[in-house]
């Protein structure tokens, strides 16, 4: 909390109530912002990049978040390692300006020099008794899944972090006939938002505002309005493309309904559903927008969404897939970048156009961004109070009750 604040973190998630959103300073606290990303977001698999953006030995990025440069490499060995962007003599950071690629990882303070693997090969006018052995880089743990980079900040003797093969092992069935991997970056496109990154969470988990908000979305998404006016015909539906698809051998089922969890630590999830009858993906018009991804031999019209905890997330269609990060910047400030993938072979103005390809989650995205910002602008004022949350905020009160037990395990 901040210095001039009456109530203590513990008092507020002690007042909270079940089904209502949080109180105003967990929205525009700087020092709960702080604790956001020590308790949460520095315990989390935190996607970065997909893996081609580091191709070659000696490739590299920085990626910052929760008050954290992170540094990957891919090594002459080709393995990709990240690192914290702190010199091991006198802390300052390594990499200062945007690179792609680099020979060593060379402090430009002393000139203390490590190799790609985070090895210190050099360190001038040290005494006799110094070991460069002893001094390298502080390493992140990294891991690549389907193409994907994900690193988690926190130390690796820390329980509070799941295995990361726990969410791979249920989500694999979902994702890997798209062999993300081989998949080339076809568009990214950056959304600042100015709101806080809980904000922006439970604004994308849910749908209620879909309807008057994202004509876009609605008119190519069937669940929004399907949901509002039916829901026993909605479930009829699901069921019916559900028995069609599985007899194909086509995975369909949902695992976990989203923001249940199989590991408090982070959630995750994926769920399945059908687009709109005649869409064979999530396009203007239902057409194909590029060719079928990885193994994939046939258009089931179907959508997945799959959940990496509260901020990474993508969506799963035929022919492309669209990749959401969310990066708490401060209090009241959120970066959100899509990255879309295709096919590996598929060939821009040929295969593909990025305007027909992007459409729907670039509007969608954009029209996001001006919620979120009013939303914050809202929560800002002092007639703000707790509001409560509609059945169709299912995900989202999930999150927010999940945020809280987070916190509070952590007092």
């Amino acid at each position: 909390m901040s210095p001039a604040s009456p109530v203590t973190l513990c008092d507020l998630l002690g007042r909270q109530q079940p089904g209502m959103t949080l109180e105003q300073p967990f929205y525009t606290d700087p020092g709960i912002f702080e604790e956001d990303l020590n308790r949460i977001v520095a315990r989390q698999w935190l996607y970065v990049d997909h893996v081609s953006a580091i191709p070659q030995p000696g490739d590299v990025l920085t990626y910052e978040i929760a008050g954290e440069s992170i540094i990957l490499v891919r090594g002459r060995d080709r393995e990709v390692r990240a690192f914290f962007n702190v010199c091991r003599h006198r802390g300052s950071r390594i990499i200062t300006k945007a690179c792609d690629h680099v020979r060593t990882l060379t402090c430009p303070y002393h000139a203390w020099t490590w190799d790609l693997e985070g090895k210190l090969v050099k360190a001038r006018s040290m005494a006799d008794d110094f070991r460069t052995e002893d001094w390298p880089l502080h390493a992140c743990r990294t891991r690549i899944y389907q193409g994907l980079v994900f690193i988690c900040l926190a130390e690796e003797d820390d329980d509070d972090v799941i295995e990361f093969d726990s969410i791979a092992d249920r989500l694999d069935p979902y994702i890997e006939n798209h062999c993300l991997g081989a998949a080339k970056v076809a568009a990214r496109k950056a959304y600042p938002t100015a709101g806080n990154w809980k904000l922006a969470v439970e604004n994308f988990r849910e749908c209620y505002h879909c309807a008057p908000a994202h004509p876009g979305y609605t008119s190519v998404n069937a669940y929004v309005l399907d949901g509002e006016r039916d829901q026993q015909a909605r479930s009829e539906t699901v069921a019916a493309w559900a028995a069609t698809w599985e007899e194909r051998g086509v995975v369909t089922r949902s695992t976990g309904v989203w923001g249940d969890s199989y590991d408090e630590r982070q959630p995750h999830a994926a769920m399945r559903q059908p687009i709109k009858e005649g869409y064979r993906t999530l396009s203007r018009d239902g057409r194909p927008v590029a060719p079928l991804m990885g193994r994939l031999i046939d258009w089931d019209g179907g959508e997945t969404l799959m959940v990496f905890g509260p901020l990474f997330y993508i969506y799963l269609a035929g022919d492309h897939a669209a990749l959401f990060r969310f990066t708490p910047v401060h209090a009241t400030h959120t970066d959100v970048e899509v990255t879309w993938l295709v096919n590996g072979d598929a060939r821009e103005g040929e295969d593909y156009d990025e305007e027909r390809l992007t459409w729907m989650w670039d509007v969608t995205t954009i029209e996001d961004t001006r919620i979120i910002g009013d939303n914050q602008l809202g929560v800002n004022s002092r007639r703000y109070r707790p509001g409560r949350y509609s059945t169709r905020e299912r995900a989202t009160t999930n999150f927010v009750e999940w945020y809280k037990r987070r916190m509070g395990d952590q007092l």
